[in-house]
């Protein structure tokens, strides 16, 4: 279990956790020059450095999916109501199927470099309505209340 701590996010206080014990962006959230298809595109989430690391889930919530696609991978989707969705890419296993009930800091992954990757990291992105949202203003949030010594 990864550490849980009470983070006021969107004017209403949450039990939240790190997706990983360790933060490291090697990609952040919007338009780029793809790695693998060298042309411009939206990056939908962000991409955090990993090598076979437990994935956690940022909130509670019941697990939507877990599938294949070509370019993002193994990937688990949770549904944390309220139209939120966090979805974890390019993992080499799934701890968790749908239907599942999880906890914020539960583990629900392992990382890997399955779909379209140059490399092995976890691709961490979020929906509110079906919209895209940055998970950077998440992660800020969430670190921000760590002491010192918690951070990573």
């Amino acid at each position: 279990m990864q550490k849980v701590m009470a983070v006021r996010l969107w004017g209403i206080m949450l039990m939240c956790s790190l997706p990983l014990r360790q933060i490291r962006l090697t990609s952040g959230f919007g338009y780029r020059l793809h790695p693998i298809y060298h042309r411009l595109k939206l990056h939908t989430g962000i991409d955090l450095a990993a090598h076979r690391d437990t994935v956690f889930s940022i909130l509670d919530g019941v697990v939507q999916s877990c599938r294949y696609n070509p370019k993002l991978g193994l990937s688990v989707t949770i549904d944390h109501g309220n139209s939120l969705r966090s979805i974890y890419g390019h993992l080499s296993q799934w701890l968790v199927i749908p239907g599942d009930t999880v906890a914020a800091g539960e583990p629900i992954a392992v990382t890997g470099s399955t779909g379209a990757v140059t490399g092995e990291h976890l691709h961490f992105a979020l929906t509110y309505e079906n919209q895209w949202l940055n998970p950077l203003k998440f992660l800020y949030h969430t670190l921000y209340r760590l002491t010192d010594d918690e951070k990573p």
